[in-house]
């Protein structure tokens, strides 16, 4: 995943660099551009899968370079950050050519929420449910943590984690509650939930049956009442409002290009 940050300040682009490096979204790789013609050079040249771009610039503004950049690269995502009163330039291009917008000054989470929703669900990292990474004394369960974020998809035994950090299954499972707070078979089970969750929210190609086997459930009703005991619906009711949302943003988003 490539991502083009699009901005005339360089510290503006500095501080969005920052912000996104520091949530490892998954990005690859992260370019610059000044203007809006750079960022079409740049982005033919880098072959970018998504843009993060300010609207008023000097040489070319960002609404045309994103006329260009979708004509080159029509799968190329586009988000602009713009203020309130650039707005009225959005009935410029049509829909097609911008994906989002988020209204300055943004918050951090604003963007990073932007930006995830236009990472592919299997290039996202998982968000760990528990804070426990930070405060673990022992390198050991830093690494079954990442193993275990990183392997969802797998039966994750305790005996084979136990082996990935030389313990003994019964006391990698008490030194591993001592520093999280948590079983192992309730972290596997919440970072499995969390990631169903980003399956289910953004991506409308898997059924709930599939989404449940890439989550490491071999069995798609027990994953159903696991999933309801956590979020309080099911998968399909989950997903249909996570439908519904979409569809009712980019409406209010259509409404303004109108």
């Amino acid at each position: 995943m490539n991502l083009l940050i699009v901005d005339d300040e360089p510290l503006e682009r500095e501080v969005l660099t920052m912000i996104i490096k520091k949530e490892k979204l998954g990005i690859d790789r992260f370019v610059e551009a000044k203007n809006g013609m750079d960022a079409v050079h740049l982005a033919r040249e880098k072959q970018i899968d998504l843009v993060l771009m300010d609207i008023e610039m000097p040489v070319m503004d960002g609404l045309t370079a994103a006329k260009m950049i979708k004509k080159d690269l029509p799968h190329c995502r586009i988000i602009f950050l713009t203020a309130n009163n650039e707005i009225d330039f959005a009935d410029q291009i049509i829909s097609s050519e911008i994906n989002e917008y988020i209204l300055k000054p943004a918050h951090p989470q604003d963007i990073i929420q932007a930006l995830t929703k236009h990472i592919p669900v299997e290039q996202r990292p998982v968000m760990s449910p528990f804070k426990s990474q930070g405060f673990c004394r022992h390198p050991e369960i830093v690494t079954i943590i990442e193993y275990i974020k990183d392997n969802l998809h797998i039966d994750l035994k305790l005996d084979y984690l136990a082996e990935l950090v030389h313990f003994n299954g019964q006391y990698l499972s008490r030194l591993f509650k001592q520093e999280t707070k948590y079983t192992l078979t309730q972290y596997i089970t919440a970072c499995r939930i969390e990631k169903a969750k980003h399956y289910l929210s953004y991506s409308s190609e898997y059924t709930v049956v599939e989404i449940s086997k890439k989550c490491g459930f071999t069995d798609s009703n027990y994953f159903a009442r696991v999933f309801k005991k956590y979020e309080g619906v099911s998968p399909s009711q989950y997903q249909q409002q996570a439908y519904l949302n979409r569809k009712k943003r980019m409406n209010s988003f259509n409404n303004i290009l109108m």
